[in-house]
């Protein structure tokens, strides 16, 4: 199962996802309790933090619930394409 999930309203994450043609669902996270609590939230000292654009962070969730891998575009500098292919092959080498 995939789910992305941003800082925006659900307003804003159903016409996102309308607009992308999104074949997974995205989880608004407004109050940013789930951002938070996976270290999506930037410091004070990151870029971006003024415009309050979370990080971009994919994580591998293992069958019993454990994050397996975090995958963070911040600090890999891939780019989506990129990034997208190296969370596949991971996905794929565990199967």
């Amino acid at each position: 199962m995939i789910l992305g999930a941003s800082f925006d309203t659900v307003e804003e994450q159903l016409a996102f996802a309308e607009d992308q043609g999104f074949p997974y669902a995205l989880l608004a996270d407004s109050s940013k309790e789930a951002g938070e609590a996976y270290q999506a939230v930037r410091t004070p000292d990151m870029p971006y933090h003024e415009a309050g654009i979370p990080r971009r962070i994919s994580y591998l969730i293992s069958p019993d619930g454990m994050i397996a891998k975090s995958y963070d575009l911040d600090v890999s500098g891939d780019d989506l394409a990129e990034h997208a292919s190296n969370v596949l092959a991971e996905i794929q080498s565990n199967t």
